[in-house]
């Protein structure tokens, strides 16, 4: 409760709306949202009313969704847009207390090196705020950043969570900026821990189907059984 959220696009940002009904007094600060918000502001979970900026006011750069999203904004006083330079300031996203990103990503390796828009040299998706959103969360007071993701993709035959990111994509968040990753399986929290923990938390979260070959590379790269 009274935590002030940035959400992406796509399934987990909306399913992460309908588990978010129950909450009071959400704020809402995001370089885009999508039809999930809709129903979270009409009930006023979403009110916006603990921020320490724009106090009562969703704050966007853009929105993508169908008509009843735009029907909810259009002449809205509760809904601002500003440029993206400035709503994904770090410091600008800072100045709320108790943000917290939620994103998404195609790749994680077991340093905690999260790759989010590339598959090898293919560009896939483009970067966002992503980086942006992290470091506004990690500086603000009682603030977190989250990825969220399934466990695989092409119905658990690919792994997300891998030994080493796919040859030439590029890392989109760093390690050393991420802070919790989320699957279906559970929560890995990174931030600050050794390269050993790190490795043993994400396996913990990964698929049991990808686990034996992930534990065999934790022994090969420290030398110990899992």
């Amino acid at each position: 409760d009274g935590d002030c959220l940035q959400l992406g696009i796509g399934g987990i940002p909306n399913a992460i709306c309908e588990e978010l009904k129950n909450k009071k007094d959400l704020g809402l600060h995001s370089e885009m949202v999508s039809d999930g918000v809709v129903d979270l502001i009409k009930s006023g979970v979403i009110n916006n009313s603990k921020k320490q900026t724009h106090k009562g006011v969703t704050i966007l750069t853009f929105a993508f969704g169908t008509k009843k999203l735009f029907d909810f904004m259009d002449n809205n006083p509760a809904i601002e847009m500003h440029p993206v330079e400035y709503v994904n300031h770090p410091v600008e996203i800072a100045k709320n207390d108790n943000m917290v990103s939620i994103n998404s990503c195609i790749q994680v390796d077991l340093l905690g090196q999260v790759v989010s828009d590339t598959i090898g040299l293919r560009q896939f998706s483009g970067v966002g705020g992503q980086v942006d959103f992290v470091r506004g969360a990690t500086l603000s007071k009682g603030g977190r950043s989250i990825m969220a993701m399934p466990s695989t993709t092409k119905h658990d035959t690919i792994s997300k969570i891998v030994p080493t990111i796919t040859e030439n994509s590029a890392i989109t968040t760093p390690r050393n900026d991420v802070n919790y990753i989320v699957t279906e399986y559970g929560i890995a929290q990174l931030k600050g821990q050794t390269l050993k923990n790190r490795a043993r938390a994400l396996i913990n979260i990964a698929h049991p189907n990808f686990r034996d070959e992930l534990k065999a590379e934790y022994k090969r790269r420290f030398n110990e059984d899992f």
